[in-house]
């Protein structure tokens, strides 16, 4: 065996792919609760606060606040939009493996070319799939290619949400499991690309365009209302997400597709910023300014 630093060995990338809402980064909070993941796992994420980590795993921040230590011996990195610079810092730490949330409004195949970087190599490509939406957006006229392209360049699939629809197959060779199988982190870490298996095509080339918008709050607001409003938006708000605070206190909100939960926030420590970020596609035939959350008095944080 060599005794080489660990930063001297080429670590393997795992990506977890998914459309919007599919469940990655739930499935990525219980794959770190796992007793069987190794302590050398990196997760890298876009954004740091949307993969809500719970507060038992947190054990220390970096000095810029980008590198999280977990007290289960891994750590999570934000990358926001520059996956290189974020790989030349894992580099330097003693790492064994690295996972890689992408983007759900992203395809893991275009990802993947960029994981061919020194010191590390991509394994696969884990697709989460949501029973309870896909369907409805595969069909869509603007996500559905890219919906489709997110599964058909996985090599595993996972299928989440299956409680929501028992019934729920997707027609598909690439091998599949659901997130209630017993053996699914331990499947996810040890999936292994076929060497032979070629790289992708895009089967999206005109890739929908999205808009990210937030809205901050400044005042407590009735959960009726804000139940209201959410549920009366326009169909191309593909995902709303974030925490408000209400007459019944702080409440986390997520809404998929036509699904929307509104719940009391687990832990107790209210959150930093309150607001409720918005995704949604934008029609590029549409005027520009037909933008489906006017009202809101939002802020544009990303496109």
């Amino acid at each position: 065996m060599s005794t080489g630093s660990a930063s001297s060995r080429i670590k393997p990338i795992t990506l977890i792919g998914g459309y919007l809402g599919a469940g990655k980064t739930t499935l990525i909070n219980r794959l770190l609760s796992q007793p069987e993941v190794p302590a050398g796992t990196a997760v890298l994420v876009n954004d740091f606060g949307d993969i809500n980590v719970d507060e038992s795993l947190i054990r220390s921040d970096s000095h810029n606040g980008t590198i999280i230590g977990l007290s289960n011996g891994c750590i999570c990195c934000s990358i926001s939009d520059d996956l290189s610079q974020a790989l030349d810092q894992l580099n330097t730490l003693p790492i064994a493996q690295v996972i890689l949330e992408t983007s759900g409004v992203a395809e893991p195949a275009r990802v993947w070319q960029h994981c061919h970087y020194p010191g590390f190599s991509p394994k696969a490509i884990v697709a989460v799939v949501d029973a309870a939406n896909y369907h409805q957006r595969s069909q869509d006229k603007y996500v559905g290619p890219l919906v489709k392209s997110q599964t058909a360049q996985a090599d595993l699939l996972v299928v989440s949400k299956i409680e929501l629809n028992s019934c729920f197959q997707l027609d598909s060779l690439t091998p599949q499991l659901t997130n209630r199988d017993t053996k699914l982190f331990e499947t996810i870490l040890g999936w292994q690309r076929n060497g032979a298996q070629g790289a992708y095509e895009s089967s999206a080339p005109l890739l929908p365009i999205f808009s990210a918008q937030t809205w901050y709050q400044d005042s407590p607001i009735s959960r009726y209302s804000i139940e209201a409003s959410l549920t009366a938006l326009d169909s191309s708000v593909q995902r709303i997400k974030g925490w408000i605070e209400t007459e019944a206190g702080v409440m986390q909100v997520d809404k998929v597709g036509s699904s929307l939960s509104i719940k009391p926030l687990k832990h107790h420590t209210k959150p930093r910023v309150l607001g409720l970020v918005f995704i949604f596609h934008v029609d590029p035939n549409t005027d520009s300014q037909n933008n489906p959350l006017t009202g809101w008095a939002l802020a544009k944080t990303a496109s």
